[in-house]
């Protein structure tokens, strides 16, 4: 028989990192598996410990004690399920024991917070009128796997204090850094950023024994008035390649470099494990992760750090609304099929023209049609007759226009303090060019060219 206590941190933030440290020690002094749960919340192994500790009263009261030694009040709860022990740390006075086969009775008052459900979900719930645990429990079981799918029916079951998942054991993350003295003080950038190099290339050395990677370094220069500086990096992709390493130190100290004599230096490494990957024969070849490095390393140096990125678009239709964020080649783009869509029956395969009526095709030549956007937009002078444009300049283009489609008003972002509407007109000039215009109200643009 399974039996799971829960320890959480009382009068605590969710966050705090000093507590955490110490309700792992206090866990793992007790029992060999002990699983983290974050939020200040610890759960261990309760089974089979009355030899070392006696009955479960005792070890509850043992653990509670061995917590507030620490400087940490917690509250303990046992029960045969995670969510049984929560409940009973949560809502007890602070040391509840749940008797086998009680965890159904003891979860049935409980309020579903305790499951931690997706907004969606709770809102549903909600309006069914379920508001504890215990009626979730209650509900037919086939209706609720209708509504709500399996996540309804696993959700069930732990209202019922059913939770076959084993414990997942905590693990010490291992620590790659090395430290080095400077007894006569580094003066200049370029001892340090030598001294730092030997240091990476250390760290470097262990984390290839280990097969592991980093996605992320961090050093700190002790300096003589007292004084700490601090600088971290976080490379495109995971690496351990000593040599690239070196060469994102020296831009980035080269940027920042620290102000006063070096007395003593600390490198680290931020470990994760890369799963290995088969390419397929069929997607397009990615560099390598030493050439990547070694790429962005000099276009850092050409327009700095801040101007590297891929673009990602924003939740909003406004156009061109895109921002840099952090390059990431492990998602590349989806491929493009390369086959031509199935004919729909009944369907032109003549596309439309932007200024109306039916695209024409030469033999078996595909139609194609696209806007070219200028970026930034070229601002234009429009003259307009009986409310419709007749003739258009700017720096790009200018001639009289001989057909025009319009206008399409867009707008968004009414709820915020920049709101922004226009309307837009795809307009045919004297010599054949196909254009799109924009109206703000104030001013004209040529918003992009069609060809």
């Amino acid at each position: 028989m399974t039996r799971i206590a829960c320890l959480i941190t009382v009068n605590e933030p969710a966050g705090n990192e000093l507590a955490r440290p110490a309700l792992l020690r206090v866990a793992l002094a007790h029992s060999p598996r002990v699983e983290d749960a974050g939020a200040g919340r610890i759960y261990l192994d309760a089974s089979g410990l009355e030899g070392l500790f006696g009955d479960e009263p005792r070890l509850a009261a043992r653990l509670r004690d061995a917590a507030a030694a620490a400087g940490v009040e917690v509250r303990v709860g046992i029960a045969e399920s995670r969510l049984a022990a929560l409940a009973a740390a949560r809502l007890g006075p602070g040391v509840t024991i749940v008797e086998p086969g009680g965890d159904a009775a003891s979860l049935a008052p409980a309020p579903l917070s305790l499951l931690d459900l997706p907004e969606e979900t709770a809102t549903r719930l909600s309006r069914w009128g379920i508001r504890s645990l215990g009626e979730l429990a209650a509900l037919p079981t086939a209706g609720l796997f209708e509504r709500l799918g399996g996540d309804g029916v696993r959700l069930q079951r732990l209202a019922r204090g059913e939770d076959p998942r084993p414990l997942v054991s905590w693990r010490a993350v291992p620590l790659f850094e090395e430290s080095t003295e400077c007894e006569w003080g580094l003066e200049t950038l370029e001892p340090v950023v030598e001294r730092l190099r030997e240091l990476a290339a250390r760290v470097c050395a262990r984390l290839g024994t280990a097969g592991l990677a980093a996605d992320g370094f961090e050093w700190t220069c002790r300096l003589g008035d007292g004084r700490v500086h601090e600088g971290a990096l976080a490379p495109a992709v995971p690496i351990s390649d000593a040599e690239s390493v070196g060469g994102l130190l020296r831009l980035a100290l080269e940027a920042r470099p620290p102000r006063g004599v070096v007395e003593a230096l600390t490198f680290r490494a931020r470990p994760v494990r890369l799963a290995p990957a088969q390419e397929s024969l069929t997607d397009r070849s990615r560099p390598a992760p030493r050439q990547l490095t070694a790429t962005l390393n000099r276009l850092v140096a050409l327009v700095g750090a801040d101007a590297i990125g891929a673009p990602a678009l924003l939740d909003t239709h406004r156009p061109d609304a895109i921002t840099l964020a952090e390059y990431s080649p492990s998602n590349p783009p989806p491929r493009r099929d390369s086959r031509p869509p199935t004919p729909l029956k009944g369907v032109s395969q003549h596309p439309p023209s932007p200024l109306g009526g039916e695209g024409r095709v030469r033999g078996d030549e595909a139609p194609a049609l696209a806007l070219r956007r200028l970026r930034p937009t070229a601002p234009a002078s429009v003259t307009m007759a009986s409310g419709r444009p007749v003739a258009v300049r700017s720096a790009r283009l200018a001639g009289r226009i001989v057909a025009g489609v319009g206008p399409w008003r867009v707008s968004g972002e009414w709820w915020s303090p920049r709101p922004w509407l226009q309307d837009e007109w795809d307009v045919e000039l004297a010599d054949g060019t196909l254009c799109r215009l924009a109206h703000d109200g104030s001013a004209w643009r040529l918003e992009g060219i069609y060809d």
